[in-house]
């Protein structure tokens, strides 16, 4: 169970805004956080990630005009360090509220998001994270294979049911999860430190959320999603191609390899010697042949499927020092809070 948490932080809602280049973007998503109806206590901490278009200008006077329609107050600040989970943190010390609410640069929230996840977390103490859905909104013309790829830009619902997901899916998609502050706060004393960067510019890497919620699981902490949190996507038309998907769907594979020191600790299965020999024996002689096949011969699909393959079967002969140096460094501050 989670340790009980200090009272000092006032119940709100910090709304974290991180950006990079989003001068384009962010006011259409601060009009919808304008829109909101609250009845609790509300900021927009906005944190500029090393931009070089003036994000953080056009949302400061973005929201010197229009402040004047709603009781939401604002901050901005800037981190330099590239890296969204920096620029997330950054937001999280800054941020004064009980609740923070992580709003991508291109996430359009519905009017009621902000006080029906404060009413959520308020009545479930041990949730830890919360999350909801979203819909995609095109730039441009859909492409004929988004609906099939959707997951891979944290599209579509996490869940068949609104309620706990923590020994089901056991993450949520960062765009638009709820945490608590105090959870952390806890983290941070007890010497957490994240192994992922999620984005840094236009780098793609991923996977930073994932950690945290696989850390607060470690918290013994809930992963909770409710589809009355909705919210839209803005999916910018550079986004849109096979080639944009597959470097997420590379840079996926390397945080799986991370989250999997997470996982093992979670369960109290770190991986021997022995049990990585059989893992790599077993996917050596149940695909081998037919990833072969597949990146010499296949379609996109199967192209991405092989590359998936080969890159776990390297992590696990070539990298098996740097996983137990993530179980060591997520034992440490576990046996800390313990």
């Amino acid at each position: 169970m989670t340790k009980p948490m200090s009272n000092d932080t006032p119940l709100g809602v910090s709304i974290i805004i991180c950006t990079y280049n989003g001068k384009t973007r962010l006011p259409d998503t601060l009009q919808h956080i304008v829109l909101q109806k609250i009845k609790v206590p509300c900021e927009i901490i906005l944190v500029d990630n090393a931009s070089t278009d003036g994000s953080k200008k056009l949302a400061d006077n973005w929201w010197d005009t229009n402040k004047k329609y709603t009781p939401i107050t604002y901050q901005s600040f800037s981190q330099p360090k590239p890296g969204k989970s920096y620029a997330q943190e950054l937001g999280y010390d800054k941020a004064k509220y009980s609740l923070l609410l992580v709003c991508d640069d291109d996430n359009w929230l519905c009017d009621t998001y902000v006080q029906t996840a404060f009413d959520i977390m308020q009545e479930h103490p041990e949730i830890g994270a919360l999350g909801g859905w979203c819909d995609a909104v095109f730039e441009d013309k859909e492409p004929e294979w988004f609906q099939h790829y959707s997951k891979y830009y944290a599209v579509g619902k996490q869940a068949m049911t609104s309620g706990d997901i923590t020994n089901t899916t056991g993450y949520l998609y960062g765009a638009g999860m709820v945490l608590r502050k105090t959870h952390w706060v806890a983290l941070l004393n007890h010497g957490f430190q994240h192994i992922l960067s999620c984005r840094k510019g236009t780098a793609l890497s991923s996977g930073g959320d994932t950690e945290y919620c696989y850390a607060l699981q470690l918290l013994g902490c809930k992963i909770w999603y409710d589809e009355r949190l909705y919210f839209q996507h803005y999916m910018t038309a550079g986004r849109l191609n096979l080639k944009y998907l597959s470097r997420l769907r590379k840079a996926m594979t390397y945080s799986n390899f991370v989250i999997l020191a997470y996982k093992d600790v979670l369960t109290k299965s770190v991986m021997s010697k022995t049990l990585r020999r059989q893992r790599v024996f077993v996917l050596l002689k149940n695909g081998l042949l037919k990833n072969v096949y597949r990146l010499c011969l296949g379609n996109y699909e199967q192209k991405m499927m092989s590359y998936t393959y080969f890159k776990k079967l390297y992590y696990l002969v070539f990298n098996y020092k740097v996983y137990l140096q993530n179980v060591s460094k997520t034992q440490q501050w576990i046996n800390t809070y313990s």
